[in-house]
């Protein structure tokens, strides 16, 4: 089926504000998927990421997630702040997808279709 992400590697999402840094990360493992929640700071002028949250779940609930959210349609996406706007969030996902297809998308206080519906997928199964 076109559209559809198969597998996957890494996927990660970036997300800044006024108040917050945050790093969302997918990584296989096996026939699971560690999914992490990154707090982002700089110490010494050096980022640093400090790990909140980490859960397991397998790698198909992932890729339901994954594919509910359509994350192939987001490569190229590139969500321009709207004029006259000066705060708000910015993102940046990455992915590594389907046996090395790599997937880039920013935005700035604009988003692809779903964002909201993966950034809360993703916080979900960090409760779980």
């Amino acid at each position: 089926m076109f559209g559809k992400i198969k597998s996957f590697e890494i996927v990660t999402l970036h997300t800044s504000g006024m108040r917050h840094v945050t790093d969302y990360e997918i990584v296989k493992s096996g026939e699971n998927a560690e999914i992490s929640q990154y707090a982002v700071g700089y110490r010494d002028g050096e980022k640093v990421r400090q790990l909140e949250k980490r859960a397991e779940c397998s790698a198909k609930r992932a890729l339901k997630l994954m594919n509910k959210c359509r994350l192939l349609f987001w490569d190229g996406y590139h969500g321009k702040r709207p004029k006259g706007i000066k705060d708000g969030t910015n993102f940046i996902f990455k992915a590594t997808v389907n046996e090395g297809k790599e997937l880039y998308a920013t935005g700035s206080l604009r988003f692809p279709r779903h964002y909201r519906d993966f950034k809360n997928g993703l916080n979900d199964l960090l409760k779980d």
